[in-house]
């Protein structure tokens, strides 16, 4: 008898799935039925950041429609905890009021076109707003910046016709400073001010409005009153999660024995890349032995252990502020990779690298400056391959050298003391250039001091202070504009006293020298990996003594937060 009970509610279960599957298949092909084929030509997503960690977004997104009428457009929401009441939305300016919960997409909500559908060979521009709570992330890689990474809403593939253009505006509180917006992963398009906040933009040319289009920034965190903590264990689990997915896919049944392996190789891969970067080798120092002065910058910053990238950032900088190489770009965009050309005094077909160095220092010689050791294989490099963005030059042999080269001279030195002396000449090339009101003594001192004043991990609040920013002598020789305020100061206020200069503008310098350089190191961390770096040999056996962010290739923000995202739509 129970059998038979369990037999007929089982046959009863069966049957309404059935008639569920029928109904499911029967409303979906009659949406679909409807031939939608469409294309996006502009799409414009602005994102606003609020105090509370919400983020106001606004939608104009143009459709020209090729098949039946578009009566309802999808919008996919970066999570499930949207408010439909804080929603608007308008069709070529006459408003919507329809906004629903949507049927294709999750997290998502539809607009209803209503009596105002986009006829077959017609054209129109949605407008749509909307408020999202907790987009603000903690980032991980920096305690006191905050962290926002989003994507436009996108469309099913098979329904879009062509390309068009996608721009992303993300604008900041009031207060945040230019050169302190960073990016990640993806560079800014444009940087620059509107209406007293910053407005980074990443602007995508001739692409389809089918896929994600994830982009993220970094941003202090002064200004906002409540920010979504993120740890480095929450990322983990998450990764967890996801890799349990996939493995699980590919292992089945062999799951239970692979998971507590894949457990323990993560944990011991995360401990490995907490700990403090360590590159130097193994140095013939000598406990008491005194302090090795004379280093440069980059060496010093390599005795330091600094990120490599900046110590390559000054590299560079150092050949360009020496005439050694030029930017190679004929625009001088600040938005642009750089890209160098070795100057042509320099530029040499002997094909023995110890004769092209001894020729190199001769035509250096004659025109008053030097070239240390470890710029030989720079500039052999930069020769090598012209046209070629920095961040893309093979730069591990040579940053290897330079290693070398500064861990040599530290035999029979006290490492300790040295290091403690030139995080001294770092602090008193920072006060010094901090107490220098005058606009053009604390350029001339830049000028001079510049690169150990980069050193310095805050060096940013000495080159932009209010609307002054400093750009270094072969930057402003090759963009006159770049020039900085010729009269005036800086005031208490941090804003130029009496230079007559109003605050830059949107269209105006896309960014500071400090921003700039901070953009460009990010991009450079792609040519120095860390596991491309191998750690040089040992200097001597004698010895007596004893920051890209984890896989993101980009040192200037941070890449492990949470991801806030859109996506799909009909």
């Amino acid at each position: 008898m129970k059998r038979s009970r369990l037999r007929h509610a089982l046959m009863r279960h069966a049957l309404t799935l059935l008639m569920l599957l029928i109904l499911t298949v029967s409303v979906s092909g009659s949406a679909y039925a409807q031939n939608y084929s469409f294309a996006v030509p502009e799409l414009l997503m602005q994102v606003f950041v609020q105090p509370d960690s919400s983020v106001r977004i606004i939608y104009d997104i143009t459709f020209e429609n090729y098949g039946s009428a578009i009566d309802i457009v999808d919008i996919g929401t970066p999570h499930s905890g949207y408010n439909i009441s804080n929603m608007s939305a308008s069709i070529d300016g006459v408003a919507l009021t329809d906004i629903r919960k949507s049927e294709y997409v999750s997290p998502g909500v539809e607009v209803h076109l209503d009596g105002n559908a986009i006829p077959s060979g017609g054209r129109g521009t949605l407008h749509f707003e909307m408020t999202m709570p907790e987009m603000i992330f903690t980032d991980t890689t920096n305690k006191e910046n905050a962290s926002l990474q989003i994507t436009p809403t996108w469309f099913d593939s098979s329904l879009v016709r062509g390309t068009g253009t996608i721009e992303i505006r993300v604008t900041m509180l009031e207060g945040v400073q230019l050169d302190e917006v960073l990016y990640q992963d993806v560079e800014f398009s444009d940087k620059g001010t509107e209406n007293s906040c910053v407005v980074a933009v990443w602007r995508f040319e001739n692409v389809p409005a089918t896929k994600e289009y994830r982009v993220g920034v970094s941003f202090p965190q002064r200004g906002l009153t409540n920010v979504t903590e993120v740890t480095t264990w929450d990322l983990f689990m998450r990764w967890l999660g996801q890799f349990a997915g996939v493995i699980g896919g590919i292992v089945g049944g062999c799951l239970p024995l692979a998971f507590p392996i894949f457990i323990f190789w993560a944990i011991i891969r995360a401990v490995k890349k907490a700990g403090k970067p360590n590159y130097l080798p193994p140095i013939a120092q000598v406990e008491g032995g005194g302090i090795k002065r004379g280093l440069t910058a980059p060496e010093a910053g390599v005795i330091l252990e600094l990120p490599l990238t900046k110590v390559l950032a000054l590299v560079i900088f150092g050949l360009l502020e020496k005439g050694l190489a030029k930017r190679a770009d004929k625009t001088g965009s600040l938005t642009e990779a750089l890209t160098l050309e070795i100057a042509d005094a320099y530029r040499t077909d002997l094909k023995d690298a110890s004769a092209r160095a001894k020729y190199r220092r001769s035509v250096a010689q004659q025109q008053g400056t030097v070239i240390h050791n470890y710029e030989d294989a720079f500039l052999d490099l930069i020769q090598e391959n012209p046209g070629k963005p920095v961040k893309a030059l093979k730069v591990v042999k040579p940053m290897e050298r330079l290693v070398k080269i500064a861990a040599a001279k530290m035999q029979g030195f006290d490492l300790s003391d040295t290091q403690d002396y030139y995080r001294r000449v770092i602090d008193r090339a920072i006060e010094q250039a901090s107490a220098l009101g005058d606009i053009e003594q604390r350029e001339q001192y830049l000028d001079k001091y510049g690169s150990w004043v980069m050193l310095d991990k805050d060096y940013r609040r000495v080159m932009t202070v209010g609307s002054y920013h400093y750009w270094p002598l072969w930057a402003r020789q090759a963009r006159p504009s770049l020039t900085s305020p010729p009269v005036g100061g800086i005031g208490r206020g941090g804003g130029a006293a009496s230079s007559g200069r109003p605050a830059p503008k949107f269209g105006d310098v896309a960014s500071s020298f400090a921003g700039w350089a901070e953009t460009t190191m990010g991009g450079m961390a792609a040519a120095i990996m860390p596991t491309s770096l191998q750690k040089p040999t040992p200097v001597s056996t004698s010895s007596s003594g004893g920051s890209f962010r984890s896989s993101c290739a980009c040192a200037c923000a941070g890449c492990a937060c949470a991801c806030a995202c859109a996506g799909g739509g009909r």
